[in-house]
């Protein structure tokens, strides 16, 4: 399972020159296995859930990253906004990822609140949520 989160991811980078609504749900559907993995792994005590659903969050983020958000977004506000959380994200993944290596997982919990406000904060601003 976790081998195909992560070749599905590192395809869709590949073919994510055209946003398309297909690729924007495939991704977003990555986001969400992520993040209900790490959820696992923090219910379960398991570190190496965590670790995977943080690079399955990362690998998601980095597509986003290489988006034409213009071609879903008219409002160039909310095109630098998307931009700001997806590098808001990266970092906040970054700060989770190495929190959970130090196996500090209470310290962790504050990253991974972060990570679920840069959710928020972009389907706020997409979806007008």
């Amino acid at each position: 399972m976790k081998k195909v989160l992560l070749t599905l991811a590192v395809s869709s980078i590949v073919t994510f020159a055209s946003a398309d609504e297909k690729t924007i749900k495939a991704t977003m559907s990555l986001m969400t296995q992520g993040m209900a993995q790490i959820q696992h792994g923090f219910a379960y005590s398991n570190r190496m859930d965590v670790e995977n659903g943080i690079k399955v969050l990362e690998n998601a983020n980095a597509i986003f990253s290489k988006v034409d958000v213009t071609t879903f977004i008219e409002n160039n506000n909310k095109v630098q906004v998307t931009k700001n959380i997806n590098e808001n994200l990266a970092e906040n993944l970054e700060k989770f990822k190495k929190a959970v290596k130090a196996q500090d997982y209470t310290e962790s919990t504050k990253y991974y609140g972060q990570v679920t406000s840069n959710c928020i904060a972009c389907h706020r601003t997409i979806r007008g949520w």
